[in-house]
């Protein structure tokens, strides 16, 4: 499949030539951090919250919006896939969220976006490729309003809303990191390059930098995407390799901050309808980053370090640690309950968190 075909038409002479390697601005700096040089952890101790459920939550993202929590559902739903939770009166408010692929109908109720937009939150629908914006005042289940917003489908792995009504995404292919789209379909600015990535990293043996393919790389650096709240600010954290990308987007600047191990997982070069895929070692495969939140004046990742089979053990449990802008651990965080995602109450310093241990839930943790 050619690179510029996963870009809508209004774009394709700029991905053309980016596709064809010219003139993609580079990373500013690469940072790097070890387990020797965090703070002393500070030790937060979680509290299950009661919202009076009739039914088992099984959340899989959470997002704080005016007091609500709306949670996404991990689970197979035909209605109902996300949650809103009133934090003022501790309550189960509603469910929204109907299956199917008619208007105003979603097929998957995650991951969660944050427009800036007073009672509206969105769901990208990674089956149909579709945004849908839900309100929390309003009292059908339905989408208020959606958009594809491309001619034919933009293979995002990660997104979130920008400065303008724009997104920033991760695209499946290509060497090009970063787009800024709007949601009519044209590039506004594309920077960054996966290929930088592999700068100053030990390859796994037999894999060649030469012989890999763009695809491989975004694959192997997936992670999610998060905006700060005035969407000058983005930072992606990696789920299978421990980075995170600070991301300025006005200015192009990308600051790379690596750690607290710093290598590659084990992996192999494996092809799937043409195009390369990482085939990790799942014996020694081990989960980095879980979830981040974007603040006004610092980031929070949540850091693993188990393999998907032991993530909801209660030994050696999750860690957040908190960063500023410029790449330095502020704050280390060692968390009580197993979590798989989490949100941040800046105002009143509380985090609010989704536990994936015998009983899933929402736990709070006090920063006061």
């Amino acid at each position: 499949m050619p690179y510029f075909t996963l870009i809508m038409k209004k774009s394709r002479f700029i991905v053309l030539l980016v596709a064809l390697g010219c003139n993609i601005p580079h990373e500013d700096s690469r940072l790097v951090f070890t387990e020797k040089q965090l703070p002393t952890p500070i030790q937060l101790k979680g509290e299950k919250l009661d919202f009076g459920l009739e039914f088992a939550l099984n959340p899989k993202e959470i997002l704080l919006k005016d007091q609500n929590l709306i949670v996404a559902e991990g689970k197979s739903l035909q209605n109902e896939k996300v949650h809103l939770l009133d934090l003022r009166g501790q309550k189960y408010r509603r469910s929204v969220g109907k299956d199917g692929l008619g208007p105003g109908e979603i097929t998957i109720g995650y991951p969660l976006l944050d427009s800036g937009e007073p009672d509206i939150f969105w769901v990208y629908d990674t089956q149909q490729f579709k945004f849908s914006a839900f309100s929390i005042k309003d009292t059908s289940s339905l989408a208020i309003r959606q958009f594809k917003g491309l001619d034919i489908p933009l293979y995002i792995t990660s997104v979130d809303w920008g400065p303008n009504n724009t997104l920033l995404v991760n695209l499946v292919d290509g060497w090009v990191k970063y787009f800024q789209l709007n949601t009519d379909g044209d590039t506004i600015r594309y920077f960054g390059s996966w290929e930088n990535m592999l700068d100053g990293r030990e390859l796994p043996q037999g894999v060649k930098r030469e012989d890999l393919q763009p695809n491989l790389l975004a694959s192997l650096h997936q992670g999610k995407i998060k905006s700060n709240p005035s969407k000058t600010r983005f930072v992606k954290a990696g789920t299978h390799v421990d980075f995170i990308d600070i991301i300025d987007i006005e200015n192009e600047e990308v600051i790379t901050v690596y750690g607290p191990i710093d290598e590659l997982p084990e992996f192999r070069v494996s092809m799937n309808q043409g195009f390369q895929m990482p085939a990790f070692d799942l014996s020694k495969l081990t989960l980095k980053y879980l979830d981040i939140y974007a603040g006004d004046k610092s980031f929070f990742a949540l850091y693993s370090g188990k393999s998907f089979r032991e993530i909801s053990e209660d030994s050696n449990l999750n860690r957040l640690f908190e960063f500023d802008y410029d790449g330095k651990v502020l704050n280390h965080y060692q968390l009580d309950f197993p979590l798989i995602g989490f949100t941040v109450d800046e105002i009143n310093r509380k985090i609010y968190g989704i536990s994936t241990d015998m009983d899933p839930g929402i736990v709070l943790f006090d920063l006061n």
